[in-house]
């Protein structure tokens, strides 16, 4: 219990990390943003390109570990993809795409119903739409 108490932590810990490089992002304080990217996908013990190379379900196994919290690490990691994808024009398309397949596979295989993972996929989709039209 407290193991799984100790690791519910940390990915809280690295969801804040997330918000706040969201929250620098919409400042225009971009400054320490990739520092900040990397230093999640170290925490992660992944990079962007295990992630755009990776299934779903490759992913999740990978990120699991003794504690099987694959999921949880998984939608951190799609998150910081998004994130990620402003710091790469020339592969924003693709970023945007795998998290939101990251994002989808969460909502089919995780117990817990989120409204935020909802929103996020809306907001993914419609950046996936306006980069299409801006085309």
């Amino acid at each position: 219990m407290l193991r799984r108490d100790f690791i519910m932590v940390q990915i809280e810990e690295l969801g804040k990390v997330i918000a706040q490089i969201i929250s620098q992002r919409n400042a225009n304080a971009t400054r320490k943003i990739p520092e900040m990217v990397q230093s999640v996908y170290s925490s992660l013990k992944l990079d962007k390109d295990f992630l755009l190379n990776h299934s779903p379900e490759e992913i999740v196994l990978a990120l699991n570990g003794e504690d099987m919290a694959g999921l949880q690490r998984m939608e951190l990691a799609a998150k910081l993809l998004l994130e990620d994808s402003y710091l790469h024009p020339e592969e924003q398309q693709t970023m945007r795409q795998k998290a939101k397949e990251m994002l989808e596979y969460i909502q089919a295989n995780d117990s817990t119903f989120s409204l935020e993972r909802i929103q996020l996929l809306e907001e993914i989709n419609e950046l996936i739409k306006e980069s299409e039209i801006s085309k």
